[in-house]
């Protein structure tokens, strides 16, 4: 695609501002997944400790890598592009939502991402995934099934133990127009969500370790089916608490004898062009997985697993969050006054992420990791891994999300096909880019030596760089039709910002900071003995929080301006809502 391109179209007239309160639903909403994904992660993290204590690292490879990944293929490529569509749906005039990209108005184009659907029609298209999950999870084990190796299929209760797996994600499906439900309320029934998925984890969690002993306790042990029949409860619980909260009515029924406009046609539209895409997104998001399942030995991909548990912890957290609550509130109120400065400060924060974790994460992590991984762990890839993937790919997943949150409310079923054909690049980037680095994975002469697993999260990063490339150009192109007389001079300073590559990365006073600390910090960890004495340690991880804590500092007084402009505003939605 070129990028120079005809001037973009006359933005349509403004829609009025929506009122405040949206944007504090928002941030309840956004505090409570965070909330939900830190308390259930701590909860559990000791449960996993446990777990990866218990089971083998080949079963633990096989559950976490094969299964999990069966798991995701069938509820993302089933769900996903439904639920995106349904999260844009809203009631009144249709509106545009964003610049189109080409010489067509951008109101004409976007008439065929969001507008007025009845209730029917929602939850018809809501029951669409449970019907389309079925499908695709026949496709799958096939799929599965005839490329596995022999290996990992001789392993007791292997088969026992995927229908288990494929069982729950269809479980999950089956009560997806109650999650959309909850989500489209005004406000959103968090109390619901947080219960029903909050409690799931832990449920899976403790399930899944009472299984494992228990089962270890026959003549034989069967770890595996312990992960699935933990799987199994922990979606059991999800939808039970969903069933609880609403009832059945409306699961799995399309229709109601009315066949005529049983669907929006925009909606269904913008359905299949986001399942279309899903499919792209889904091998790219899930392509180190299928390599690691392809190329690595069953014990290796245990490390693997274990390595991303711990990595995406950070993720889930609170990127998962931010993401969902940027989707959220973007999908309903993309013509908000505060759209430009809540994308402005979240790209610019999330860029800081680049300086900070690879100058904090090599010297700090080697102390952390005999409390993290067993020894037999520790044998593995794992400490690899984990580095890499907390120092290079974790910056580069944060921005991708919070790009890509902000495509998914505002773009129009031809810009989503634009965001395909650029995935399909980003996947020969990666597949390029892993021949490339296994190829010359070891090269003494300069220092080189990369293992499989490694190069993985490196060609993983290659792919999202590019996936960042595109989103970002949707947002210059959106911004660029959004005229400053349109929103004020707030909505005109912000979006002048986000389209300056400059404006959106660290300020050089953060660069000087975080080197000089990145620096001194591995100068501590060479000059102390900290693997031999728990006060070297001690000193080796005081310094790094006190130099972690003065560069948050610095950051927080750099940015005071902008943080203090977006907090008036929040200030004005808590109040407007609570009025």
């Amino acid at each position: 695609m070129s990028s120079t391109s005809a001037a973009p179209a006359p933005a349509p007239a403004p829609a009025p501002a929506p009122a405040p309160s949206s944007l504090a639903t928002s941030l309840v909403t956004g505090r409570a997944l965070v909330l939900l994904q830190l308390l259930t992660r701590l909860l559990t993290f000791g449960l996993n400790q446990a777990l990866v204590r218990l089971a083998p690292p080949e079963v633990f490879g096989t559950a976490a890598i094969q299964f999990d990944l069966v798991c995701s293929t069938v509820l993302f490529l089933s769900r996903e592009g439904v639920r995106n569509a349904l999260l844009r749906a809203k009631p009144g005039p249709t509106e545009a939502n964003g610049p189109d990209g080409d010489q067509d108005s951008v109101q004409k184009e976007d008439k065929h991402a969001t507008g007025k659907a009845s209730e029917d029609q929602i939850a018809a298209l809501a029951a669409v995934p449970f019907y389309l999950g079925v499908l695709v999870s026949a496709v799958v084990i096939t799929i599965y099934l005839y490329t596995l190796p022999r290996s990992t299929s001789q392993q007791p209760d292997f088969l026992l133990s995927l229908v288990l797996y494929v069982s729950s994600s269809l479980v999950e499906l089956a009560i997806e127009p109650l999650y959309i439900r909850a989500l489209r309320s005004d406000p959103p029934n968090i109390r619901a969500r947080v219960q029903a998925e909050g409690g799931m984890a832990i449920v899976k969690a403790v399930i899944t370790v009472a299984s494992v002993v228990l089962f270890d306790s026959a003549e034989r042990g069967r770890p595996l089916l312990a992960f699935a029949v933990g799987q199994m409860a922990g979606a059991v619980w999800l939808a039970g608490r969903y069933v609880f909260e609403y009832g059945t009515k409306g699961l799995l029924r399309i229709n109601k004898g009315r066949r005529e406009n049983l669907f929006d046609p925009r909606l269904l539209a913008l359905a299949m062009a986001n399942t279309r895409q899903s499919v792209v997104k889904h091998l790219l998001t899930e392509a180190d997985r299928i390599a690691v399942g392809r190329i690595c030995p069953l014990d290796e991909q245990g490390g693997y697993a274990v390595a991303m548990n711990y990595g995406s912890l950070v993720a889930r957290i609170i990127f998962q969050p931010l993401e969902e609550t940027l989707l959220l509130h973007f999908s309903r109120d993309l013509s908000s006054a505060s759209t430009s400065s809540i994308l402005y400060m979240a790209i610019h924060f999330s860029s800081h992420l680049l300086l900070l974790l690879p100058a904090f994460i090599p010297p700090l992590l080697p102390a952390v990791l005999p409390i993290l991984l067993p020894r037999r762990y520790r044998n593995t890839s794992a400490p690899r891994t984990l580095e890499v993937y907390l120092k290079a790919y974790i910056p580069l997943l944060s921005l991708n999300g919070i790009l890509e949150a902000f495509h998914a409310s505002s773009a129009s079923p031809k810009q989503i096909a634009r965001q395909a054909r650029w995935m399909i690049a980003s996947s020969a980037a990666f597949v390029f880019a892993l021949w490339s680095m296994i190829e010359w994975s070891d090269i003494p002469a300069l220092g080189i030596h990369l293992g499989k697993e490694e190069a993985l999260i490196y060609a993983s990063c290659v792919t999202t760089l590019v996936r960042i490339t595109y989103a970002y150009w949707h947002v210059r192109r959106f911004f660029t039709c959004l005229l400053p007389s349109q929103g004020g001079e707030d909505v005109a300073v912000f979006s002048a910002k986000l389209r300056s590559v400059k404006e959106l990365l660290p300020r050089w006073q953060v660069w000087v900071a975080v080197l000089g600390s990145g620096a001194g910090l591995r100068w501590v960890q060479n000059a102390v003995a900290w693997q031999s004495s728990w006060k070297q340690w001690a000193l080796l991880a005081g310094t790094g929080g006190i130099l972690g804590m003065i560069n948050l500092g610095i950051i927080a007084f750099v940015e005071r301006r902008d943080c203090d402009a977006l907090l008036a505003r929040v200030r004005q939605g808590v109040k407007a809502k609570q009025g």
